[in-house]
């Protein structure tokens, strides 16, 4: 054999120690992937929650401020409307600032600041906000579907039934708003605990 038969042009060289390295080069990027995929996720979960909060929220608030319906009854005209109800005004209201709150909070930055803390108080009270206001439309909606016999009111819904599904729809909608929003406060406290 020829001396120097084996040995490579420092251009080979180079590309031999890039392909030995590579394995090491893509070993960490695997190892880091993960940190970015989370921080990607908690960067990505709260804003969907929130979206979503929010479009369920208006609809919530669009199907109860669309509901009414007239009917005759005994020859009168009746009327059914939710604004009839002051516990369906306040689930519309509440609905309205819980859409429009989502939506803003979302330009709020989320890393651990006065602002995020700011934000997490106003989450609690919001979410107690919406569970009273479809607490309060779902107690309503009762009487109107099932009547109280002690008081003497009877049910309306046999009569009334446009108004009556709709404040149903509204109230299902409602209900995953609050669902929702929940979700957004248990993952607002989750990732300010972390931090």
């Amino acid at each position: 054999m020829k001396p120097g038969l084996y040995r490579t042009s420092p251009s080979v060289s180079l590309q031999l120690q890039q392909f030995a390295c590579s394995p090491l080069k893509h070993l960490n990027a695997t190892l880091r992937s993960p940190q970015k995929t989370m921080a990607k996720a908690r960067r990505f979960v709260p804003v969907v929650l929130r979206v979503a909060t929010a479009a369920a929220a208006g609809v919530a608030a669009i199907v109860m401020a669309t509901s009414h319906q007239t009917a005759t009854v005994f020859g009168l005209e009746v009327q059914a409307k939710f604004q009839y109800l002051q516990s369906l005004i306040f689930f519309v209201v509440a609905n309205v600032v819980a859409c429009a709150y989502n939506l803003l909070v979302l330009v709020v930055p989320t890393a651990p600041s006065p602002a995020a803390k700011l934000v997490l108080v106003a989450d609690a009270m919001l979410g107690m906000l919406l569970t009273g206001a479809a607490a309060a439309a779902a107690a309503t909606s009762a009487i109107g579907k099932n009547g109280n016999s002690r008081a003497g009111w009877q049910p309306i819904c046999g009569i009334m039934s446009t108004f009556c599904d709709h404040v149903t729809g509204a109230l299902a909608c409602g209900f995953v708003a609050v669902a929702l929003h929940f979700l957004v406060l248990l993952y607002s406290i989750y990732t300010m605990d972390s931090s």
